[in-house]
């Protein structure tokens, strides 16, 4: 059969070639007619993703290809480090510029979650001597407690990125949720550049900002700047945990004026009854300070929370056991987290003291 089939092809020549042909003939014949695109209009479809790309490399090669980028030179800080550190035993790096506070609220009382700063000033056209007022606040581990803008005491941390200072006044730059990204002094936070008085007063007195960052704040950082730089400084943008945050300035009081339990121990003069809670809070206000005018808050000095504790105010609940004893106990409700309790007994002269 093969045989006979190739002698076939031999004398009609090979016909699926053919049939091939006439088949597709037939096929086109039966489609409807296609318009055909002008050479001009399939150009200028071509060139349209062209152009798009070139904009993307002209405008922004950098942000909108910077997956593409690799490694960078990380941001060393041990320089600027070293050089802020300088400044601050000097006492060069901050200018307080006290008469801005004299726009606040002035307390006649600080109790509860306030209390007032060691450091005492005065304002122009006033005899008295003037404390700022701090506020904790509540809900510190739940919520957003600070908020752009807001001028705060914070804690000494030099194991940090870059160190926050005790004496120092910071303002609250950026909250949990912001990116923050800086880059050889320029700041971003979501991406564009902060404008602020804050940041005016920096272009205007040559003062540079220090710190490399590109990051998302975590539900617990806020970014800080010193609010009152002296010119021509370099200072440190410093993503701070709020738990190294004393709290944000509220008012002013005056020692003249202001009942507080915290005057009275920077005056040396605790000579009123005092509820468990405040003598709890002066004792911690006495490790806080590093003054160590209460004997009794030296119990307290092995704990390594005495800072948060004084912060967490608000997490903790008094409740007497007896009429000479009562129980100061933080609870956080949150699963995991340690409670802390202590015991404060009443001695013969009916003041109370922190038992062991």
């Amino acid at each position: 059969m093969n045989e006979f089939k190739r002698k076939l092809d031999q004398m009609m020549g090979d016909t699926s070639e053919q049939e091939r042909r006439i088949k597709q003939r037939v096929h086109d014949q039966l489609q409807p007619a296609k318009a055909k695109r002008p050479w001009s209009v399939m150009f200028v479809s071509a060139a349209i993703p062209v152009v798009a790309l070139l904009l993307i490399f002209t405008i922004g090669p950098f942000n909108q290809l910077s997956s593409d980028e690799g490694p960078g030179t990380p941001y060393d800080p041990l320089d600027d480090l070293a050089e802020i550190s300088a400044l601050q035993k000097k006492q060069q790096l901050s200018t307080v510029e006290y008469e801005e506070f004299a726009k606040l609220p002035q307390f006649d009382e600080v109790d509860g979650l306030y209390y007032v700063d060691r450091e005492g000033f005065s304002l122009k056209g006033s005899p008295d001597a003037f404390h700022t007022v701090i506020e904790r606040q509540a809900n510190l581990y739940d919520e957003i407690v600070y908020e752009a803008g807001d001028i705060v005491r914070t804690m000494t941390n030099t194991s940090s990125h870059l160190p926050t200072y005790a004496d120092a006044y910071y303002e609250v730059i950026a909250v949990p949720g912001d990116r923050v990204v800086l880059k050889d002094g320029q700041l971003k936070i979501n991406g564009k550049h902060l404008k602020s008085n804050i940041m005016e007063r920096y272009e205007e007195t040559g003062v540079k900002i220090a710190g490399g960052y590109d990051q998302l704040l975590n539900a617990r950082e806020y970014l800080l700047l010193n609010h009152f730089p002296a010119s021509e400084t370099i200072q440190g943008a410093a993503i701070t945990p709020v738990h190294k945050i004393y709290g944000k300035v509220a008012g002013v009081a005056t020692e003249e004026g202001t009942d507080s339990i915290y005057l009275d121990y920077l005056a040396g003069q605790l000579d009123r009854e005092y509820t468990p809670e405040q003598t709890f809070d002066l004792y911690l206000y006495d490790q806080l300070l590093g003054e160590y005018k209460l004997q009794e808050s030296a119990k307290l000095a092995q704990s390594n929370k005495v800072e948060q504790l004084f912060l967490e105010a608000a997490y903790r609940e008094t409740t007497a056991i007896s009429e000479n004893q009562v129980e100061v106990r933080y609870q956080y409700g949150r699963q995991g987290v340690a409670e802390h309790v202590f015991i404060m007994g009443m001695d013969a002269q009916a003041q109370w003291l922190l038992e062991d």
